[in-house]
């Protein structure tokens, strides 16, 4: 049993209530992650490797479950910032394909994970050709805000995505993950996404995709990995997902 004392709740229960308010995606994103505080030590490098794999809608009319992979290179340009970039790959119907990219800087002024409050922001531009042909470029600034309470970690990422073109348009993707230390370098917990909400009109809220995932966090010296298994928790997201993301810096 974990016991609160007063003023730990008063700081977690803000960010409970965001978790369970933003709680669709109609296809698992390239990327499913929730962005912390950890980047690319200074003039050094991050790889990371994420993996997902879902059941396609049966609108997609596909004979098999979607496999995704996205690979990203990260660099330490200041001791506070790092630029990265993004190659995202599929799998289904027995064909292989690249469906575009990203580049991406992230801003963290405090990365040590010592402390309290934790914040930061990441600007990146997406390039996604999907499986449906369909092609998109994007921008997505993301806020970065993390709450360290005795055992318990927090963060939230209230993203916003403005699509580039002759239709640009703006859509709320907030996301958030819970996780309790049950050992040093292993936590669990949850995490939750909400694609492209509306920036006007929160009340079409409910047609949108939105995704809860069971998640285990491990850290092993320099690495580490993050497996997740999620669920879609509306009508229009009845897929289930399996992801696997791994982080090593050299």
């Amino acid at each position: 049993m974990v016991i609160f004392n007063k003023r730990a709740w008063a700081y977690i229960r803000p960010f409970i209530s965001l978790f369970f308010i933003y709680s669709d995606s109609y296809s698992a994103p390239y990327e499913i992650k929730v962005h912390d505080d950890l980047i690319a030590n200074f003039e050094q490098s991050a790889y990371e490797i994420e993996t997902n794999l879902y059941q396609a809608p049966a609108s997609q009319n596909l004979k098999s479950n979607v496999f995704q992979s996205r690979f990203e290179y990260g660099y330490g340009v200041t001791q506070t910032s790092e630029l990265g970039v993004n190659l995202y790959l599929s799998n289904y119907n027995g064909i292989s394909s690249i469906n575009g990219g990203k580049v991406s800087h992230m801003y963290i002024p405090n990365h040590d994970e010592e402390g309290m409050w934790h914040y930061g922001m990441k600007n990146e531009i997406n390039y996604i050709k999907d499986i449906d042909a369909s092609e998109m470029t994007f921008y997505e600034f993301t806020p970065i805000l993390g709450l360290h309470v005795q055992s318990w970690k927090f963060t939230f990422n209230p993203s916003v995505d403005v699509t580039l073109g002759k239709s640009s348009k703006g859509v709320f993707s907030p996301s958030a993950k819970i996780l309790y230390v049950v050992t040093e370098g292993v936590d669990i917990g949850g995490e939750y996404y909400a694609e492209n909400l509306p920036v006007k009109g929160f009340y079409m809220t409910m047609y949108q995709p939105k995704t809860a995932y069971l998640v285990t966090d491990i850290k092993y010296g320099k690495s580490a990995f993050n497996f997740g298994l999620g669920k879609g928790v509306n009508s229009s997201t009845d897929n289930w997902v399996v992801k696997l993301i791994g982080a090593f810096s050299f």
